[in-house]
């Protein structure tokens, strides 16, 4: 029995001799994350138009926005780096970087504060404007505004855009399917 283990032992330590390490030398070669690697989210955030998107999709509740202060707050913690949040940023300034955040001794979260603009000058290009001619009222634009800031009635045909509740984001543009809104001044 005991010169059955010494055997086994003695071929694992002579294998081990000759194969390259398990582990790779940190410092002093960079590591090299794998293809399907999630990581972690980034914020572009002079970009960002506080839309809240992310926030409906995140499914951990980790991110939050606040229109009125302009911030973007994650809570490294508590994401699982699905990427629903990237998926659905209508102005892409969310994204997928690779890597891993520092680790920390104490759940925090990470607070981005958008740079103020002048009031003169539009996020995006205007507010959107309808095409009576080309609009089916499909009701498709007002059910992606993530502010409900258009009402649209298909019996009656009404198209009606709350102007201080848009946040010039696009979304309705881009999702018509008949192309009748742009983004006007």
């Amino acid at each position: 029995m005991k010169k059955t283990r010494m055997f086994t032992f003695a071929g694992r330590v002579l294998s081990n001799l000759f194969q390259k390490p398990a582990t790779t030398n940190y410092p002093f070669q960079p590591v090299e994350y794998p293809e399907r690697m999630r990581g972690h989210v980034v914020i572009k955030i002079e970009d960002c138009i506080s839309c809240g998107l992310c926030v409906r999709q995140c499914p951990s509740q980790a991110i939050q926005v606040d229109k009125k202060a302009g911030t973007w707050k994650i809570n490294r913690f508590d994401c699982v780096q699905c990427g629903n949040c990237v998926n659905v940023c209508p102005k892409k300034c969310l994204t997928m970087e690779k890597g891993y955040t520092e680790p920390d001794s104490q759940k925090t979260c990470e607070i981005f504060t958008r740079p103020k603009q002048e009031e003169t000058k539009p996020t995006s290009g205007g507010k959107p404007a309808m095409d009576p001619e080309k609009c089916v009222y499909c009701t498709l634009c007002a059910k992606k505004c993530p502010q409900n800031a258009l009402k649209v009635d298909r019996k009656e045909k009404i198209w009606e855009l709350n102007k201080e509740a848009c946040i010039q984001c696009g979304i309705c543009m881009s999702v018509c399917p008949k192309h009748a809104i742009e983004m006007k001044e």
